[in-house]
């Protein structure tokens, strides 16, 4: 079992380095996220004055489990029906659901065709698409926060749809998957500081922090090792300096590669400025913490 199911991984990460996200193709976090805004509404409603703090803090419990309760029973039973049917289809049914949960070719190629808008058309191009890209709006950003703004994307993508789900699917399977992404989920959406989320987003937020507690610090560790023993031109020395000072996810662990202060300043040291130049350092070494969780694979198919 434990082969069959290290193979679906490992294939889905083929499948996710060569083909990456099709738009043209459902995806179930599309409903998921049509979910998460329609409870939104639906619990949260628009006059939050009438609502009390504990109240609010209420209903962020009920999204919770009205979002995950169905994404738990419905992938779980699919999950032992497929392998029921056949281990075959079992492991196809895992290869499908394994490459839904992750986004890593999409973060690759999108950051560098950002880099590839601003020197070929202009940093109004590069704008547009790092405001798709990130969900910021950065029209008025000049160089300098535009590239902070998309390198840490990157960095931030890295773990969140690349190397954390891989490792919570090595654990839990496409369950465990689809249980990290939906609470990832949920975290952007209502998660945030501000007057509509302070409170109801209180629990999404907490459950994302206890969940990603272990993941974040292994994509972290995975940053560091390819900072420092993977081609890309890294400051590796540098990447494990700030790392252990920051200890922030990969973001440490990519300021520190590439010399540079991202998340608006607060992680990192500004040993350099950050230009265009270093969102495609960013992505390629997110691309090397993608292939070196490939090999990690391979060697435990080769000796498991």
């Amino acid at each position: 079992m434990f082969r069959y199911h290290m193979i679906a991984l490992f294939l889905a990460t083929i499948l996710e380095v060569f083909i990456g996200r099709i738009y043209s193709i459902w995806s179930p976090f599309d409903s998921v996220k049509k979910w998460i805004k329609h409870l939104d509404r639906a619990l949260l409603g628009d006059e939050l004055i009438l609502l009390e703090p504990v109240k609010q803090k209420s209903f962020g419990m009920w999204l919770v489990v009205l979002v995950l309760t169905p994404v738990f029973v419905l992938s779980i039973f699919f999950t032992v029906l497929a392998y029921d049917i056949s281990p075959i289809i079992g492991v196809i049914f895992e290869i499908i659901c394994s490459y839904l949960c992750l986004d890593a070719n999409y973060n690759y190629y999108t950051s560098r065709e950002i880099v590839s808008a601003y020197y070929g058309d202009g940093i109004e191009e590069a704008r547009k698409e790092a405001s798709t890209f990130t969900g910021v709006d950065a029209s008025n950003m000049d160089e300098k926060e535009l590239s902070e703004l998309v390198t840490t994307k990157v960095a931030n993508e890295a773990a969140d749809s690349s190397v954390s789900p891989l490792f919570v699917m090595f654990l839990f399977g496409p369950v465990g998957g689809f249980l990290y992404r939906t609470i990832d989920l949920m975290d952007s959406i209502v998660g945030h500081h501000d007057k509509r989320y302070e409170y109801f987003g209180y629990y999404p937020a907490r459950l994302n922090q206890i969940v990603d507690y272990i993941p974040s610090r292994f994509s972290g560790m995975v940053a560091l090792f390819c900072a420092r023993h993977t081609f890309g031109g890294f400051n590796g020395r540098n990447a494990r300096y700030i790392h252990l000072r920051d200890k922030y996810k990969a973001i440490s662990a990519f300021a520190g590669a590439l010399e540079v202060s991202l998340k608006n300043g607060t992680i990192g040291d500004e040993d350099k400025t950050i230009d265009p130049k270093d969102i495609k350092k960013a992505a390629c070494l997110h691309r090397n913490m993608f292939i070196t969780c490939q090999i990690i694979f391979i060697i435990l198919l080769v000796f498991f």
